[in-house]
């Protein structure tokens, strides 16, 4: 089976909304770029590549701090958006998957999965990551806590209730049987457990 078979239910399910993803969806914490610079030992990576991009709101947050940054997506309605909002000279997008970019080995000082990894096959993920890093480069994958925490029972209430409502409705209509999907919980211990990285290691930042 193809990889755009194989993932097709996904591809599908970030189709026709484009637009109000980008809109709507929390871009990168402030704080991310100085957590990586450390970790890094460089302030402006030379190549940034952003896998499973979408509507590039995570591959523009890299414009001014890297040389050149890339944003890998699979599903062309998302892309396109990404390159209707993009100004960026240094930043570019491309069709292609996590496991399978079509990039150059060896050619990125940072790998970027923002919010994304769960829906990505991680043992070819982890291989591709791996490949296109130059030695000492980083991988870094960011997921927000979720569901988020507010200070009102009721809005956390009503949150749950729709997430809730959401599921079942994907689950009348056949939908999630089409989805190919890892839970976030386990991203560290897969990372760990695949021997393809040295050190892996979890931290906290603030999204203000």
């Amino acid at each position: 089976m193809s990889d755009s078979a194989s993932f097709s239910g996904n591809i599908g399910r970030f189709t026709g909304f484009a637009d109000q993803y980008d809109r709507h969806r929390a871009g990168p914490p402030p704080a991310l770029a100085d957590l990586v610079r450390q970790y890094a030992g460089s302030a402006v990576p030379g190549l940034v590549v952003d896998l499973g991009s979408g509507t590039g709101l995570s591959t523009r947050y890299w414009a001014d701090k890297a040389a050149r940054v890339i944003g890998v997506e699979p599903t062309p309605d998302m892309r396109r958006q990404a390159e209707k909002v993009t100004t960026a000279k240094n930043v570019s997008y491309r069709a292609g998957f996590s496991h399978e970019t079509g990039l150059d080995a060896g050619c990125a000082d940072l790998v970027i999965c923002m919010q994304a990894l769960h829906w990505m096959e991680p043992a070819g993920t982890f291989t591709e990551a791996v490949r296109l890093l130059r030695p000492g480069g980083l991988f870094v994958v960011c997921d927000y806590e979720w569901p988020p925490t507010t200070a009102s029972w009721e809005a956390d209430q009503a949150f749950d209730a729709c997430i809730r409502a959401g599921r079942r409705f994907e689950d009348e209509r056949g939908l999630v049987s089409k989805l190919r999907h890892w839970d976030k919980s386990g991203h560290a211990t897969r990372m760990r457990e695949s021997g393809r990285f040295r050190f892996v290691k979890e931290l906290p930042i603030s999204a203000d």
